[in-house]
């Protein structure tokens, strides 16, 4: 069962599985690139520690779409899914999640704005990866398409130079990439009545045959002898990787110390003490390895130059500077983010 947030649905056989489609809104949306030269394992491991350091999220669960050694990932905040998930009558062991992105008929190459299930989405596709995305509420005005597209490193004549018109990009019975990036699914299928039947078959049978034979002694014993020999002989490929992850451990975290820059998670929290106070909303948020550019909207006016001081003075931030779209209450802010280092050295 293919469930999307807000469609009504009949919830009687709720213990189906269920393919939970979230929307964009509720996910975040990035690119990470690895060198070539990394063998694949590691990629994955580097990738689930970067995402945890970058997805703004305390519980963080990610689909990841691969082409070479390059990610496209959207992230969640899983506390809050699962929470939704719930709330609509679910249950969450029974729900893989997936991005609405990766429901929805892919581009070869080219830039498109769909209307998604909350909201639009803007994505740029080049040889059938995903490299850019960003969400608006609302359709986008002509200022906030022109920004988009600069910051995806696209021509302003895109698309004529206009705002397109929402693609249809029609929802897939199934999602086009594998799912990775998503622990979970083995509980779930034991739980099934069809399996669990099957299973405990399985599981019994040995016990069964056994029961049998207890009185050949030595015949058992010999079984039981062969048995631990073949679990080892299949098990010895997991416990190679094992020792192989264990250690890659020192590799990422040695990786890690070259993380100069604070997490988006500190850069939201400071950016949002810093705006405490000023009854402001945050529209759009962009933040890449020490470069942050974010726009809020206010129930009053807001002088700029305050706010370009006290983000001055933070100590987390230079070269703050703001501008006015052409909307009255609103302001997009943009500032370079101080390496760890060098906070530490201005406190």
């Amino acid at each position: 069962m293919i469930y999307r947030p807000g469609q009504t649905e009949n919830r009687s056989n709720s213990n189906n599985r269920v393919l939970w489609v979230l929307g964009r809104k509720a996910t975040r949306q990035s690119v990470f690139t690895f060198p070539a030269d990394v063998a694949e394992n590691k990629k994955k491991a580097l990738l689930r520690v970067q995402v945890r350091r970058w997805a703004p999220f305390p519980n963080v669960k990610y689909v990841a779409h691969w082409s070479g050694s390059r990610a496209s990932v959207y992230a969640w905040n899983d506390d809050e899914v699962k929470k939704d998930i719930t709330e609509a009558g679910f249950n969450e062991r029974r729900c893989t999640v997936y991005p609405e992105a990766f429901m929805r008929t892919p581009l070869q190459n080219g830039v498109r704005l769909v209307a998604a299930i909350e909201g639009f989405e803007a994505q740029v596709w080049r040889d059938g990866f995903l490299t850019f995305s960003r969400w608006w509420s609302q359709k986008p005005t002509q200022l906030e398409w022109n920004m988009f597209l600069r910051s995806a490193g696209m021509p302003l004549d895109q698309n004529g130079g206009d705002v397109p018109e929402p693609d249809p990009a029609p929802f897939l019975e199934t999602p086009w990439i594998r799912h990775e990036g998503y622990l979970g699914g083995t509980l779930a299928v034991l739980e099934d009545p069809r399996y669990a039947i099957a299973i405990g078959v399985m599981v019994a049978a040995p016990f069964m045959y056994l029961s049998a034979e207890y009185l050949t002694l030595a015949i058992s014993n010999a079984r039981v002898k062969h048995n631990m020999e073949t679990l080892s002989v299949e098990t010895q490929g997991i416990r190679k990787l094992r020792s192989e992850a264990i250690a890659n451990l020192d590799e990422i975290e040695d990786y890690l110390a070259l993380e100069v820059y604070p997490s988006q998670f500190e850069v939201m929290a400071t950016a949002l003490g810093l705006l405490q106070g000023l009854n402001v909303k945050i529209l759009e948020w962009n933040y890449d390895v020490g470069s942050l550019s974010f726009t809020v909207r206010s129930e009053r006016d807001i002088e700029a130059t305050v706010v370009i001081t006290a983000f001055e003075k933070s100590g987390a931030f230079s070269n703050v500077a703001a501008s006015r779209g052409g909307q009255d209450r609103q302001m997009t802010m943009r500032m370079d983010v101080l390496p760890k280092q060098t906070k530490t050295a201005n406190r």
